[in-house]
């Protein structure tokens, strides 16, 4: 049996060339005496934020997952029982501002909530594939023995992906 599922998003390889070589010339301006490294090395790491989610089955716990080059962050937190997993379809607005203009983008993405006590949730994954979610889904919906909601659609559909033994 799996004792630890981590799921973080996926980052696109270019990013995380960008954000080493953005590291290792802020390294470089700071020994240079320059403070200017330390925006470009802050820079650096956003680049390289990935986000996730990772459950420890053994203790029963699980944690949002922050990982800056492969060094991950997070409070652990009492997994409560979960019911059902639902993956839904929902828009993520994103501000963009230059000067004196300003524009809020909305993009398409799916998140994965985990429910319990009927209507409280955590949110265990968030993708703008739907694909991914599914496949992050079903992996925590197997290791832990639930259905899953699937509300992307307008009418909701129960997807079983283990045998409820």
């Amino acid at each position: 049996m799996h004792k630890n599922i981590r799921h973080l998003q996926p980052v696109a390889n270019i990013k995380i060339i960008f954000a080493i070589i953005l590291s290792l010339f802020s390294v470089y301006l700071l020994f240079a005496g320059t403070l200017f490294g330390i925006v470009l090395l802050g820079a650096a790491l956003k680049l390289s934020l990935r986000e996730g989610f990772e459950l420890n089955l053994e203790e029963k716990k699980y944690r949002n997952v922050y990982s800056i080059f492969a060094i991950n962050f997070g409070f652990w937190k009492k997994l409560p029982e979960i019911e059902y997993l639902s993956i839904f379809k929902t828009i993520k607005n994103s501000r963009s501002r230059v000067i004196a203009a300003e524009a809020t983008l909305g993009f398409e993405v799916f998140k994965v909530n985990m429910f319990y006590n009927r209507n409280q949730h955590i949110e265990a994954y968030v993708s703008d594939e739907m694909k991914d979610a599914f496949s992050v889904a079903k992996h925590i919906a197997t290791v832990l023995d639930l259905d899953i909601l699937d509300a992307t659609k307008p009418e909701k559909e129960w997807i079983s992906v283990t045998s409820h033994s």
